[in-house]
């Protein structure tokens, strides 16, 4: 158990807020917690991180204005010993390498147990990096795939735009002319994980319109 004054404050990152109600009533209860804030508009994100200081940002991926790759990016630009949790929906080994890439020390599941949540938190406050049972499958699952392709297979795709499995499927079905709802049926994923892939595949591919990501993947071999 931590001394009063060795509680880790946290603050919420999430849009949701009946999520950031349900976070407040499963965490507010133990000894290792301090104050717990939120935050569900990215426009006050500094603001409230300099008002509060926590110790341990909880973050989602969708949040209004920005994605939680870049919240990442703008929390480590200005306080750059900020300690950062993923706490997602995506389960997509592109997304947690990148998470990861861009100074996250940890990354859990939103269905994750509570007391692994815990353990969670309290590893990242102690810089140690963590990641769900679920994510650690899926991050070996990942590359024992890699490993078992022959590395002259499609160089293109592979070492020039870093483009995932799912998101390559995706931009197959966005050059279709498919709608993210549309993608998001067929894929059974949630319409906010296409558009988080979308943004993801037109920065690998340094585009900003979707008439130039078909042309460039048309260009580039990529469907």
């Amino acid at each position: 158990m931590l001394d009063k004054e060795q509680k880790i404050n946290l603050l919420i990152v999430e849009d949701q807020q009946i999520i950031v109600d349900g976070l407040v009533m499963i965490l507010n209860g133990n000894a290792s917690f301090g104050a717990i804030t939120s935050c569900t508009d990215t426009n006050i994100l500094l603001d409230t991180i300099n008002e509060n200081k926590p110790n341990v940002i909880l973050m989602d991926f969708n949040m209004p204005n920005m994605d939680g790759i870049q919240c990442i990016e703008l929390i480590l630009a200005h306080y750059p010993d900020q300690k950062i949790l993923m706490l997602t929906g995506y389960d997509d080994t592109e997304l947690i390498r990148e998470a990861l890439r861009k100074g996250a020390l940890g990354y859990v599941l939103k269905n994750v147990a509570k007391d692994e949540l815990i353990r969670a938190i309290v590893s990242v406050n102690e810089r140690k990096r963590h990641l769900d049972q679920q994510v650690q499958n899926k991050v070996l699952e990942a590359f024992l795939m890699n490993e078992d392709k022959n590395p002259n297979d499609n160089p293109l795709k592979k070492d020039t735009f870093k483009l995932s499995q799912r998101e390559l499927e995706i931009l197959k079905l966005i050059a279709e002319g498919n709608p993210s709802s549309k993608i998001a049926d067929r894929l059974f994923i949630s319409t906010n994980t296409v558009d988080t892939h979308r943004k993801n595949i037109m920065a690998k591919c340094g585009v900003k319109k979707i008439t130039e990501l078909i042309t460039f993947a048309n260009k580039n071999h990529l469907l």
